[in-house]
């Protein structure tokens, strides 16, 4: 019994097999040449029936995701809520002492600096971008947070009045030991600014785009709160955007010492019976995008996919579209003239991609849908093609998407 896996979250034992997604690569993993090492995994996910948490247990070793050969960044996505995220924090308590983990190329440091917040740390354990951080001017350590390397830090730096965790937890494998760091690097009273994916739109639309293999934890609203009270949080504002596919966060007290009582699970049943319905719309959208693109190639369409972040290269993979796309576009000038993950496409600027686009195109959208209509303008501007589009990402329903682009394709041969 003892060997049986855990849900990480509840420490329960019963876990049921969800889904395997096999043949994966590594989704931000882009080569510089073709000869380079191109992993491929089987990720297995795993649903805890005690709390209803959807996990990857057999997770794939993090020295092997974020080594050398790991560039990605998150500073071009330059999200528009984290004004709001920071007055939130604020609001609550006066800009003090901060400490950023998982602050990857200091994006929100500089943004924590704005506001007033006197000293900024950083935590990142991808050497490339806690490089930009430091260059920055922030003191940043290259690392994973454990409670011992918390303590390292407390040390140097004190107690922090804030910790700022955005999209981090999802990654954890450990939240025992985590959360442990957290509560070290933080006062009595301290507080926490956690901010999450928000998967239950995706799971309700059937998205395979939010099964991306760094995310060990999918937590619903309610899962969240639940880990916060578990790990000593008095929850204090609950925040949702839309940005990048959709997100949660929650402004939280540290309770000192935290309460001893027990904590109530949440109810499983809603949660399973979602996990139940996303099962099969993966299938769906599956064979409904697979279908789409072979329809567009047989009608003397290419096939074009703007943006070359983790989340198009999973979706890409998954959809087993990867050897039908003709272009890879990207405006991030760092990772063009690199491979797209699982495939030999380059990523190219939409500049040097336009002049060889024919007749026809099916560009499928791989970028925020808060962003699509600029990409669809900017595309529109340099080709000259009739070109159907298709959005990936939630909260866009790519079935309807698929469907519109089909009639589209069709209407093209009439």
């Amino acid at each position: 019994m003892s060997d049986m896996p855990r849900c990480r979250l509840c420490g329960g034992r019963h876990l049921s097999h969800f889904l395997s997604l096999k043949e994966l690569p590594i989704s931000h993993y882009l080569r510089k040449k073709p000869q380079d090492p191109d992993p491929r995994f089987t990720v297995d996910f795993e649903s805890c029936q005690d709390c209803g948490l959807l996990q990857i247990v057999n997770a794939i070793p993090a020295d092997l995701i974020y080594d050398e050969a790991d560039t990605y960044t998150t500073g071009f996505q330059r999200p528009r809520h984290l004004d709001d995220l920071i007055t939130t924090a604020v609001a609550r308590q006066d800009p003090a002492k901060a400490i950023d983990v998982g602050c990857n190329d200091g994006t929100l440091m500089e943004n924590l600096r704005r506001a007033g917040y006197r000293q900024v740390v950083g935590v990142e354990p991808n050497a490339v971008a806690a490089e930009l951080a430091r260059k920055k001017g922030y003191d940043v350590y290259t690392s994973y947070l454990t409670d011992a390397q918390a303590q390292q830090i407390v040390a140097k730096h004190g107690k922090f009045d804030t910790v700022f965790l955005r999209h981090v937890v999802e990654h954890v494998s450990d939240l025992d030991g985590f959360f442990a760091g957290i509560r070290t690097l933080l006062r009595d009273d301290g507080l926490l600014v956690l901010e999450l994916p928000e998967v239950e739109e995706s799971f309700r639309l059937g998205s395979p785009a939010i099964l991306w293999e760094e995310h060990v934890n999918y937590f619903t609203p309610a899962l969240a709160e639940h880990m916060l009270r578990r790990f000593g949080f008095d929850i204090c504002d609950r925040r949702s955007y839309v940005f990048g596919g959709g997100s949660m966060a929650f402004v939280a007290r540290m309770q000192t010492p935290p309460v001893a009582c027990a904590i109530k699970v949440p109810d499983p049943g809603p949660t399973i019976e979602l996990l139940r319905r996303f099962a099969g719309g993966i299938e769906r959208q599956k064979a409904e995008l697979n279908g789409l693109v072979s329809l567009a190639r047989s009608n003397g369409f290419q096939v074009a996919v703007y943006g070359a972040a983790p989340r198009s290269c999973l979706l890409a993979s998954v959809c087993q579209i990867a050897d039908k796309i003709d272009f890879v576009i990207d405006d991030r000038q760092d990772i063009q003239n690199r491979l797209m993950p699982g495939t030999s496409n380059v990523v190219r600027p939409l500049a040097e991609v336009a002049g060889a686009v024919g007749a026809k195109l099916l560009c499928l959208l791989g970028v925020g849908s808060e962003n699509e209509f600029k990409v669809r303008t900017r595309i529109e501007e340099a080709v000259s093609a009739d070109v159907a589009y298709v959005s990936l990402f939630p909260p866009r329903d790519m079935l309807q998407s698929v469907d519109a682009a089909r009639r589209a394709i069709t209407a093209s041969q009439k």
